[in-house]
């Protein structure tokens, strides 16, 4: 069937060339075709280029800037410590904390949920600090934020005071529930 289609096609190719479409066709056929866009890469490579220029310049500059900035954090750092009055709440309220702990730590070791709940308050109050530390940096020696850095301290121990007072109620009462039974 093939071969009988192709040599009808040869005998009578010059009728099929008969059908050509006129000129008036391909002239509207001609007015929608849209002509290829050059893209003007010159144009876009100086505006990426000049972008460049500037991204570098700027991260070049705060570099610079950051740089000379840190080396004068240290100075504020030994200002910071220069302060006697934080030197010695510090040294004295983390003695504090540390016992109050150490004496915490063994009722904790039966109900790791309180000594879950303990950690979390003291990490919060940790971010405190280190906040107010800051605070301390930007304005030296300001008695407004040392005295909330020794709240911070006192209401640690206030909470474990707290804790301790619980845990030890709890326990005698655990005990002498212990006994009633025995």
């Amino acid at each position: 069937m093939k071969d009988r289609l192709e040599e009808f096609v040869r005998e009578h190719s010059e009728a099929f060339d008969l059908f050509e479409p006129g000129p008036e066709l391909w002239a509207r056929v001609e007015k929608n075709i849209q002509p290829k866009r050059s893209i003007p890469w010159r144009g876009y490579l100086y505006r990426a280029a000049a972008v460049l220029v500037i991204a570098g310049a700027t991260l070049l500059s705060q570099q610079l800037w950051m740089h000379r900035a840190g080396h004068q954090a240290p100075k504020t750092a030994a200002v910071e410590l220069q302060i006697p009055e934080l030197q010695e709440a510090e040294m004295y309220y983390s003695g504090m904390i540390s016992a109050k702990l150490e004496e915490v730590k063994p009722y904790l070791a039966g109900n790791p949920a309180l000594e879950n709940e303990l950690h979390a308050d003291l990490s919060e109050l940790d971010s405190v600090y280190i906040s107010l530390k800051s605070d301390l940096k930007d304005n030296i020696a300001n008695h407004e934020v040392i005295e909330a850095m020794i709240q911070n301290y006192r209401l640690r121990i206030s909470i474990l005071e707290e804790m301790l007072q619980f845990l030890a109620e709890q326990n005698d009462e655990e005990k002498l529930h212990n006994t009633e039974q025995i």
